[in-house]
Parts: C-alpha cells; sequence; structure tokens
C-alpha cells in the first residue's frame, strides 16, 4: 500500500513547513490606562445613548466622546450655558468650633429605640450609574468645568449629552465615520 504514513517522524510533510501560531498573552494595557469611570445619570439618558450607538452600529464609549467633545464645544463657544440653582433638598452645612468659658452643658442620655421594619427597601443605585471610557483628559475637562459651577460631574455630563442628543435629533450634529491609518508589519514571508 503506498502513501505517507501520517505518524511517521521520517516524513516530511507540507505541514512541516508552516509555521505555527505564537500564543500573545493579552496584558490588558489600554484598559489599565483608560478606565471605566462610573456617573450617576439618568436610566433615560443612558438608554438614549446607548440607542444612538446602536443605531451608528458603534460602541457606546465612542459616542459618549463624541457627545461630550461637541457640548464641550457648544459649552465653550458660550451656546450651551448652564444656570446652577440651589437645590432645596440638597442642603448641607459644616460644623465649627471654638472655645468658650461657659458652663458645663448636661447632655441626656438616649434610650436606643427598636427599629421598625420599613415598607420601602434601601434604594440602590444599581441601574441608575453608567460607566464610560472618556479618557483622563476628557474627565478632567469635566471636572474642572464642574468646580467652575459647583456641580456634580454627573449633573455637567448628563446637559452634555443632552445637548448633544437634542442636536443629533435635530439635525445640528452629524457623526460621521473617519478612517483610521493602522501601520502594517510584515508577519512573516517565503521564498
Amino acid at each position: 500500500m503506498s502513501g505517507r504514513n501520517a505518524f511517521s517522524t521520517t516524513n516530511t510533510t507540507v505541514a512541516h513547513d508552516l509555521v505555527l501560531e505564537q500564543k500573545h498573552k493579552q496584558t490588558r494595557n489600554w484598559e489599565k490606562s483608560n478606565p471605566a469611570r462610573r456617573y450617576l445619570i439618568s436610566a433615560e439618558l443612558r438608554d438614549e445613548v446607548v440607542a444612538l450607538a446602536e443605531a451608528l452600529m458603534e460602541n457606546v464609549d465612542p459616542v459618549a466622546c463624541v457627545l461630550f467633545d461637541y457640548a464641550e464645544t457648544c459649552h465653550a463657544r458660550g451656546s450651551l450655558k448652564f444656570k446652577p440653582r440651589l437645590n432645596p433638598k440638597g442642603r448641607k452645612h459644616t460644623l465649627a468650633w471654638e472655645e468658650t468659658d461657659t458652663e458645663p452643658i448636661q447632655m441626656q442620655t438616649r434610650r436606643h429605640k427598636v427599629k421598625k421594619q420599613t415598607d420601602t427597601p434601601f434604594r440602590s443605585l444599581k441601574g441608575q450609574t453608567a460607566a464610560y471610557r472618556l479618557g483622563a483628559d476628557r474627565h478632567a475637562r469635566l471636572k474642572t468645568i464642574a468646580d467652575v459651577y459647583n456641580l456634580r460631574l454627573a449633573d455637567i455630563l448628563s446637559a452634555f449629552f443632552r445637548h448633544s442628543l437634542q442636536a443629533f435629533q435635530a439635525g445640528k450634529l452629524k457623526i460621521k465615520r473617519e478612517p483610521v491609518v493602522m501601520q502594517m508589519q510584515v508577519q512573516g514571508w517565503s521564498e
């Protein structure tokens, strides 16, 4: 019977000339250098950003970056202005101290009350936050704007997203794909 023996070590075949695939270990360096940050935004707004990303057949993070960049440009131009107001539910104060020479104050002792089970469970933030990889530079700019207006980061980001989404729906903002030039490498050659 003629033919090659598949188990013989002396046979030279085409398979012996093929280069074996090199196993590449993933280091996740990009994810480490560009961490996702969580922002407390409404579920409706988060879903609108996701819907736009799905309509564009794109990942959410690049769409969030485009929406942020557009709104930031509008803010720098002056066409997007913030009017912060006091939130009556968000009243906060600080405590200070001073030294005095007064009579000692007698503190009343309080008895511990037994807590009753409440009908409303603890409100979780699960589902109310969204994580975006905006990058350290955009996050720093977002923080600067939030500090100027003395607002939360999520409030500014929500306003940015709402402004950009409204501009997109009104036809003022067009999101387009731009080709990225990738460097080619020689993987192998034959003679």
